[in-house]
C-alpha cells in the first residue's frame, strides 16, 4: 500500500504578519502546536469562497442575477435547515 498523497507533500513555511488581537485569539483557540493546522483550514477556506465567488459571478454575468423569488425562497430554506 503506498503513502497517502497528502503524507508525501512537504509543507511550505512563510513569513507573515498577522494583527496582534487575531494573534491572541489564535493563540487562545488552538494554542501554538495548532496554528498551523487553523491557518491551514482559514486560507483552504478563504480560497474556497473567492472560487465560488467568482463562479457566482460569471454565472450573473452570463444569466443574469438571481430573482428575488429565488432569493426567499432560498434564505427560507436556509434558515429552515440551520435552526
Amino acid at each position: 500500500m503506498g503513502t497517502p498523497a497528502k503524507a508525501a507533500q512537504r509543507a511550505v513555511k512563510r513569513s507573515v504578519t498577522f494583527d496582534p488581537q487575531l494573534d491572541a485569539q489564535a493563540h487562545a483557540l488552538v494554542g501554538n502546536r495548532g496554528f498551523s493546522a487553523l491557518v491551514n483550514d482559514a486560507l483552504r477556506s478563504e480560497l474556497q469562497h473567492r472560487r465560488l465567488q467568482h463562479w457566482l459571478d460569471e454565472e450573473t454575468n452570463e444569466l443574469g442575477p438571481i430573482p428575488e423569488v429565488a432569493r426567499v425562497w432560498a434564505r427560507k430554506a436556509w434558515d429552515d435547515t440551520h435552526r
